[in-house]
């Protein structure tokens, strides 16, 4: 199946006869296509878990986790940040989270959207909303405004968080979340890795592309530093794999190197023609 949108993620045959076995062994054939279709266009790896379907009630829902919602946003290459979530509290009881994501469009950085997640509405009886509620409903608010600002990749895509508790059926670290054994272990490993190093291809493929079109040194700074929010090239490149990241780091220099040398052949140029009119 190719996916138009995001081409990131293609399962073979035995990467989806895993994913139904493994990750989602309740989903019929339609929902098994619906949460496939889901991966593929949001780009995130059911094998590794970053995006996952539960049935409640009998009906299935797709969710991942707020990481998975930023990883999406990222990598649209518009993600411009966000602001610090803004609580309302009343007789010292939290009311409510505001949380405003920004989006670039061009070189200016503008509010995209606001998500507001009333804690009446969304609080869960488990220990960690018992515990960090302002957390929690923080997460829910930053999903809320990230499927605004992104709904081409994000609908359709709940947290967990935003979901209230409810009967989940077959759940249970020993059925759901079962882990592979045997071949099934050995499938499922390379799966995963197959999966991996067609998403690291791809992204090498989009920088470098980027990168021809640049014009000047400065401009491949700028791009980086707009891209990755002031992250480190380490930081940007740990999750590749070493060979990948080393691939990587010798795009940025050729670059630079290939700016430099336009540079020196125009000057040269600009001299000898200098010359010539004397």
């Amino acid at each position: 199946m190719k996916n138009e949108t995001n081409e990131l993620i293609q399962f073979k045959e035995e990467q989806i006869e895993l994913i139904k076995k493994q990750i989602a062994p309740n989903a019929n054939n339609n929902e098994l296509k619906l949460f496939l279709y889901q991966a593929q266009r949001t780009g995130l790896d059911p094998l590794t878990r970053q995006i996952y379907c539960i049935h409640r009630g009998g009906k299935m829902t797709i969710q991942t986790s707020i990481d998975g919602f930023r990883v999406i946003a990222e990598r649209s290459g518009e993600y411009a940040g966000q602001d610090e979530p803004i609580y309302t509290e009343e007789n010292n009881k939290l009311i409510s989270c505001k949380i405003t994501v920004y989006k670039f469009r061009g070189d200016v950085r503008y509010p995209a959207s606001v998500g507001v997640a009333y804690l009446s509405e969304y609080a869960q009886t488990t220990p960690i909303w018992n515990k960090m509620p302002r957390v929690m409903l923080a997460k829910v608010a930053e999903a809320l405004a990230l499927r605004k600002a992104f709904p081409q990749d994000l609908s359709g895509l709940y947290t967990g968080d935003e979901i209230a508790d409810a009967p989940v059926k077959d759940v249970s670290p020993n059925n759901f979340f079962k882990e592979p054994e045997g071949q099934m272990k050995n499938l499922s490993n390379i799966a995963g890795e197959e999966l991996k190093a067609g998403a690291e291809e791809q992204r090498l493929n989009k920088l470098k592309e980027a990168l021809s079109k640049m014009q000047s040194a400065q401009e491949i700074q700028d791009y980086l530093a707009k891209k990755y929010q002031g992250k480190t090239r380490l930081e940007i490149l740990q999750s590749m794999s070493e060979a990948n990241a080393e691939k990587a780091m010798a795009f940025i220099a050729d670059a630079n190197n290939d700016l430099w040398m336009d540079q020196e052949e125009n000057e040269n140029e600009i001299a000898v023609e200098g010359e010539t009119n004397e």
